[in-house]
C-alpha cells in the first residue's frame, strides 16, 4: 500500500470515528442536557419557583455532576445544546453569547429578527441553568459569590429576552455582555 494510500485510509477511519463519537455523546452529557431542557421549559412556562427548584433539587439528587450541566453552553458538536432548532455542528450557547456581544451596536436588525426565537429560548436555557447551579456550589468557596453571579446571570437572561422581543439590537449585545461577564467572574474565582 502506497503512503498516500495509507494515509487516505487512515484519514477514513478517523471521520468514521469521528462521526460515530459525534453522534453517541457521553450518555451524562445527554442526560444532564435532557434536564436542563425540562428545567428551561418550566421557565419558559412561566413555572413558579417551587416547581423550578424542586427540578433543580432532583436533577442535584440524581448526583449529576456539574461540568456535565455546564456542557450545555459548548458547541452542539461537543454535547452542548447549540443554538437554534436545528444547531449546525459548530453552534453553542457561549460562542453565540460572545458573537451577540462583539459589538456595542449588536446584531444586524434582520439577524435579530431572523433569530429572535432561537434567541429567546437560549435565554431560558441560561435561566434553567442559573437556577440549576445554585445547588452547586464548590466546596469551601463563597457561597454570596456564587448566588449573586447566578442572579446576574439570571437577571442579564431576562433583559436578554426582553431586548430580543423589543427587536432591540444595542440592548442585546448589552445583555449578551452582562452574561458573559457572570459567567466570566464566576469562572475567574471557581475555576482555579
Amino acid at each position: 500500500m502506497t503512503k498516500y494510500a495509507l494515509g487516505v485510509a487512515v484519514g477514513a477511519a478517523l471521520v468514521a470515528v469521528t462521526a460515530v463519537v459525534a453522534q453517541n455523546p457521553n450518555p451524562a452529557v445527554v442526560a444532564a442536557r435532557k434536564d436542563v431542557l425540562d428545567v428551561a421549559k418550566a421557565v419558559e412556562d412561566g413555572k413558579g419557583d417551587k416547581v423550578i427548584q424542586a427540578k433543580a433539587k432532583a436533577i442535584k439528587g440524581k448526583g449529576t455532576d456539574l461540568e456535565d450541566l455546564m456542557a450545555v453552553y459548548k458547541t452542539h458538536k461537543k454535547g452542548g445544546l447549540g443554538f437554534g432548532a436545528r444547531p449546525a455542528a459548530d453552534s453553542g450557547i457561549e460562542k453565540k453569547i460572545a458573537e451577540l456581544q462583539r459589538n456595542a451596536r449588536g446584531p444586524a436588525p434582520a439577524a435579530l429578527k431572523k433569530d429572535t426565537d432561537d434567541l429567546v429560548k437560549m435565554a431560558y436555557a441560561t435561566m434553567a441553568m442559573a437556577e440549576i447551579t445554585r445547588l452547586y456550589v464548590p466546596n469551601g468557596k463563597a457561597n454570596k459569590d456564587w448566588q449573586k453571579w447566578l442572579d446576574d446571570q439570571k437577571q442579564a437572561s431576562v433583559d436578554l429576552i426582553a431586548a430580543v422581543r423589543a427587536a432591540n439590537p444595542r440592548g442585546v449585545a448589552l445583555a449578551a455582555k452582562k452574561l458573559q461577564d457572570s459567567c466570566t467572574e464566576c469562572h475567574a474565582t471557581f475555576r482555579k
